[in-house]
């Protein structure tokens, strides 16, 4: 289980822990104070032979230490009893007023102070992605996202909604992805990617073109409600324009036309299982492959990684299977396969290398 999912499930356990801390403080409170009262209503009717109202008035008196007089004068009984109500009333009392000051600030100020927290954390986050909308394709990105242990940050302008998001343990601003002031306050301008997850076509574009001026090296990817729509989210700088059902439907057709290839592609692609995974790698100007074949690399001898295709710079298409002698240039993107151990070696001899 990676940190982020730790992380999320250890918060949430824990504010239900307060949660449910608080009121069982506050609960607790109120027994002991009714007990005390019953207990002092009691003695006085049994020890002074009060009637009810004078011993109910007597033990409130007590409890509270206000110092108004007696109802009448007490034996010796009813002064020791008087003690022990003195005593016992007053620790209960300032038990019950712990309590309920403990169940208002855990109701009250626990937002506020929770949202301060994570304003801060958000202020602070580089290289993150940012996922504009919390509905039904803005959640499954979110969980994909948290899958894979990404950062990330939600902007959701829905209060109800915003407040699932929080609850499901994810960074959330509560605002419209539209305004320029919102998208820099998810800092925009320091993602390494951006959903827009809106459902009109129109905020998706408006987001889309105002995070590619923010941001001109970051990844974008837009939903598009409409087929019209996709052209125009390609021409405001979108990277990539995801229509839902068209998407749905491809899936569904190829599950039944190929259903060995969708089980293949999807392992390989969520990472849930441990048998491989497919991940691609970017050959920079720092990367110990740029300049050298695939044979040359020899990635599958060291690492034991598999190149599945290669992408040139300035292409749009990939090159699938390609040849032991192809050459691995800067700024090409190389599509690799292999175990979680050995795309882990290849991450750490990248690192290296960089280093």
């Amino acid at each position: 289980m990676n940190w982020i999912m730790h992380n999320r499930i250890m918060n949430k356990l824990t504010d239900k822990m307060r949660a449910s801390s608080g009121v069982r403080h506050l609960v607790f409170a109120l027994i002991i104070l009714f007990a005390v009262l019953v207990v002092g209503v009691a003695g006085y009717i049994i020890i002074e032979n009060m009637n009810f109202t004078q011993a109910l008035y007597m033990t409130i008196i007590t409890i509270t230490t206000v110092g108004f007089r007696e109802v009448k004068p007490l034996g010796t009984g009813g002064q020791y009893f008087t003690m022990v109500i003195v005593i016992t009333g007053l620790s209960a009392v300032l038990f019950f007023l712990t309590g309920l000051f403990e169940f208002i600030l855990s109701e009250f100020l626990g937002d506020f102070w929770g949202r301060r927290k994570m304003q801060n954390v958000i202020s602070k986050l580089e290289n993150h992605y940012v996922v504009c909308g919390y509905g039904r394709v803005g959640h499954a990105v979110a969980g994909e996202l948290a899958e894979q242990g990404k950062k990330f940050v939600v902007i959701e302008n829905d209060e109800d909604v915003f407040n699932d998001c929080v609850a499901d343990g994810y960074l959330c601003i509560l605002g419209s992805a539209t305004e320029n002031h919102v998208l820099e306050e998810a800092r925009a301008e320091q993602a390494v990617g951006l959903v827009s997850a809106l459902g009109s076509d129109a905020d998706n574009l408006y987001v889309v073109l105002t995070a590619r001026v923010l941001n001109q090296s970051a990844l974008l990817v837009a939903r598009a409600e409409h087929p019209e729509s996709e052209q125009k989210l390609e021409m405001v700088g979108a990277d990539r324009v995801i229509s839902p059902h068209k998407i749905a439907g491809k899936r569904m057709a190829n599950l039944m036309l190929r259903p060995r290839v969708c089980e293949f592609l999807d392992v390989g692609i969520t990472g849930n299982l441990p048998e491989y995974q497919l991940t691609e790698l970017r050959v920079d100007e720092k990367s110990i492959l740029r300049g050298m074949s695939i044979k040359d690399s020899r990635l599958r001898e060291r690492t034991g990684v598999t190149v599945l295709a290669i992408r040139k710079s300035g292409e749009s298409a990939f090159n699938p299977n390609p040849p032991p002698e192809t050459a691995m240039g800067q700024d090409d993107v190389v599509i690799v396969i292999g175990t979680p151990e050995q795309l882990s070696r290849l991450e750490a001899e990248q690192a290296r290398g960089r280093g």
